[in-house]
């Protein structure tokens, strides 16, 4: 699944499959991990995710790449709404291209130095 937006309470929307496994799995257990990255940065967000059967929110934020997986639109009846509320994150941010940081990794494993990968935070109780 791809985020479609994340909200100014920390809220992370997506767009799924009613049918899909994932949506079985949040209504057995709630608890959700969600991994995003891009550009040298990566964050992990940690959160109850819940299934939200909303048509206005998923006209909201209906998108073209939300369409390659769900043809029929946001009227599609097999297209569903996931929220995850964002309890604790991770970040981590690196100034160099992920060439450069696998090399920093292999250098620390040969030397037994810390490897330089640039900034880490974790946030917790959002």
């Amino acid at each position: 699944m791809t985020s479609q937006q994340v909200d100014d309470d920390v809220v992370v929307w997506f767009i799924a499959a009613r049918d899909s496994r994932k949506v079985e799995q949040i209504e057995a257990n709630p608890h959700a991990s969600v991994t995003m990255t891009g550009d040298g940065s990566w964050v992990s967000l940690s959160g109850r995710a819940a299934v939200v059967d909303d048509l206005d929110t998923l006209r909201d934020l209906w998108s073209p790449r939300a369409e390659a997986w769900l043809p029929g639109g946001p009227e599609d009846p097999n297209a569903i709404l996931v929220r995850v509320d964002v309890e604790g994150a991770e970040y981590w941010s690196s100034p160099d291209s992920r060439v450069a940081t696998a090399i920093s990794f292999v250098k620390a494993k040969l030397t037994g130095e810390t490897a330089d990968v640039g900034r880490h935070a974790v946030v917790e109780d959002v």
